[in-house]
């Protein structure tokens, strides 16, 4: 699962040569990657149903977003709603994703390593859509890659790829209640007090594929293959405060579910630099 990257050197070394001034004090073109997730300690999703008329504002003119209704694979809370409500079948899938993991590795170089009790965090926030960023096969356009982590933004950087920051805070559970979470997102806050179910079950295996566009005039293919080890149903209450337009596609959702937290297995992320003619 990864990608040669000579060709993409050497194109670079004769774009350079032909160039008038060359391109010695430019960076240097995308550069393939594959990252390897290690030591999950349990992540999760916020999904939601992005109202058409927000969602157009959230990407390019140019996508081509996908309506709840013509895929699978939502929350039953989501499914539920649409089938409640067949209008909010045109509504678009949306969803932020959020994992804690030991160490972040690409081959036999360590990227990033959490500390006790402070994880290494990397999130995705994304909406459905066909052939995402002008990349074949990509299902999800991805809005936001963040961490918040400055050893793994930089090693982000170094292959081409910009990742935001991200603010989180946990507090402790008090005593015969749930523990609260809040995350900012692009300038949203997102707020759960909640836990998860105590069964936990064998969680299914996922493979996504993200289109994305980088800072160095390339759009990347990004695959996720998840296979956590367990799975748990999660309970509690969701708020948003802000007043971008991520959080107006939120607020206005008429359902948002949360889970399930997954754990352990294995996770990769494949970066492959399509770069622009």
């Amino acid at each position: 699962m990864t990608f040669a990257g000579t060709r993409i050197a050497g194109v670079a070394t004769m774009i350079a040569a032909c160039w008038p001034g060359g391109l010695a004090a430019q960076a240097v073109l995308p550069q393939d990657a594959t990252w390897t997730l290690e030591g999950s300690q349990g992540g999760y999703c916020i999904w939601y149903l992005a109202d058409p008329a927000i969602a157009r504002k959230m990407v390019p003119s140019s996508t081509v977003l996908t309506p709840a209704g013509a895929g699978a694979g939502l929350p039953i809370i989501l499914a539920s709603t649409i089938r409640e409500e067949p209008r909010f079948a045109q509504w678009i899938p949306g969803s932020i994703c959020i994992g804690f993991y030991q160490r972040v590795s690409s081959g036999n170089h360590t990227l990033a390593e959490g500390k006790a009790n402070r994880p290494v965090i990397l999130a995705l926030s994304s909406l459905a859509a066909q052939d995402a960023h002008g990349v074949a096969g990509a299902s999800e356009y991805l809005l936001a890659f963040m961490t918040d982590n400055r050893n793994l933004s930089s090693a982000a950087d170094r292959i081409g790829v910009d990742m935001g920051g991200l603010e989180y805070l946990s507090r402790l559970r008090v005593e015969g209640g749930d523990a609260a979470v809040t995350i900012t997102v692009d300038g949203t806050q997102i707020s759960w007090s909640g836990h998860p179910l105590a069964d936990s079950s064998v969680a299914k295996t996922r493979s996504v594929s993200f289109g994305y566009g980088g800072p160095k005039s390339a759009d990347w293919l990004v695959r996720l293959e998840s296979t956590p080890a367990a799975g748990r149903m999660m309970v509690g209450n969701l708020s948003v405060d802000g007043r971008n337009i991520l959080a107006k596609a939120l607020l206005a959702s008429p359902a948002r579910a949360i889970g399930p937290e997954e754990s352990g297995g294995t996770i990769t992320l494949v970066f492959h630099a399509v770069t622009k003619k």
